[in-house]
């Protein structure tokens, strides 16, 4: 039986080498064999990475507490992009309860269609999860909330490699191994404008260049009638390229340990890249979106009341019952972890948020200076 090693071998025979975001897309969401496609073994502790709604539901409730004011004012229709196992929807839905209307879950992986159907079905009340549809298509107008957890960082990314004299970009060659080609003419400008503004770097500093991030947000924002909000592990560029940053954050994850290894077990492991804020801020200015908010994980959950939600729940201070509920909230606020290296990113277009506490609250943790 053809595994995905193989049948990626047969596509490069045919067409020839392929540049590294292709490599990326067949690997993560090939609809044979794309790591994303089986939706089996990926989540949760069994598995290879742990997100944060399957922490604790605490996540999920904090979220949907923080959305509820504003829901009134967009349309009560949520829009979620890549749901994982269903974790975050179910928990969205049993806080949001009846002021959702429709839940529509935006997923190309189609194998965790089933799993999301049954976490949600087995946690959420009948009548609520009827309203959850899932859509193979971006509808062309987006009315509501659009909410994504850790999405933007598996989307595939461009390598390019600089060097003074001539820079280069990732490709894999029919043999299935890293080639270094010359870079287009039509993309040196890009990397000569992120260097002066970064640089200098020295010969052989990566680069991460999220084309299809930055073409998925724009797209949002010019179909969006409401609140996008996204949240994953990033910062902004002069952070991401500083020149100390040579390495780049490209990584493969694999039972929960991240490593270089992209060109093994492929289709059996996953590979993510830090988002640059910096990118996605263009992207949805560039649509004319307006920005409601950019801030840590830590400062948004803490500011929207998860340690008071926690604490009514008198088992948080038993020192066996309440263990591992005070280990989750340590991982999502903890500056070492989720709490810092996580952010939260929020615009909005063709609805007006200015005096929500939604907006308040991103103001006084607000790091938007810094994209």
């Amino acid at each position: 039986m053809m595994n995905a090693t193989d049948a990626l071998k047969e596509r490069l025979k045919k067409q020839g080498p392929m540049r590294f975001d292709a490599f990326m897309a067949f690997a993560l969401y090939d609809p044979e064999y794309g790591y994303y496609t089986s939706g089996q073994g990926i989540f949760g502790r069994q598995g290879d990475f742990v997100t944060a709604p399957e922490l604790t539901p605490l996540f999920g409730q904090t979220l949907g507490h923080a959305i509820l004011e504003v829901l009134p004012l967009c349309k009560p229709v949520i829009y979620e992009f890549g749901a994982g196992n269903g974790k975050l929807a179910s928990d969205l839905l049993n806080t949001l309860g009846d002021t959702v209307e429709q839940y529509n879950i935006v997923d190309v992986s189609g194998g965790l269609k089933q799993v999301q159907s049954e976490t949600i079905r087995a946690s959420v009340p009948g009548h609520i999860a009827d309203r959850v549809q899932w859509l193979e298509q971006l509808p062309e107008q987006l009315e509501g909330i659009l909410i994504g957890n850790e999405v933007l960082d598996a989307m595939p990314v461009r390598v390019f490699e600089y060097h003074h004299d001539a820079s280069l970009e990732w490709w894999i060659s029919e043999e299935i191994t890293l080639e270094k080609r010359p870079l287009q003419a039509s993309d040196r400008g890009i990397l000569e404008t992120l260097h002066a503004q970064h640089g200098p770097w020295q010969d052989g500093h990566l680069v991460e260049w999220a084309e299809q991030a930055h073409g998925f947000v724009k797209t949002l924002t010019e179909r969006l009638n409401g609140l996008a909000l996204m949240i994953d592990y990033g910062d902004c560029a002069e952070k991401l390229l500083h020149p100390a940053k040579r390495q780049g954050t490209l990584r493969a994850h694999k039972n929960h340990v991240a490593h270089d290894g992209f060109l093994t077990d492929i289709g059996e492991q996953d590979l993510t890249a830090h988002v640059n804020f910096s990118q996605i801020y263009e992207a949805m200015h560039s649509e004319g979106g307006q920005l409601e908010g950019y801030c840590t994980l830590a400062s948004f959950l803490l500011a929207h009341g998860i340690l008071e939600r926690a604490g009514q729940n008198p088992a948080l201070t038993d020192p066996v019952a309440g263990a591992q509920t005070r280990k989750a909230l340590n991982t999502l606020l903890s500056e070492a972890e989720m709490g810092e290296n996580f952010k939260v990113f929020a615009w909005s277009r063709g609805v007006d948020l200015d005096a929500t506490r939604l907006n308040t609250l991103f103001l006084m943790n607000d790091r938007s200076g810094e994209l």
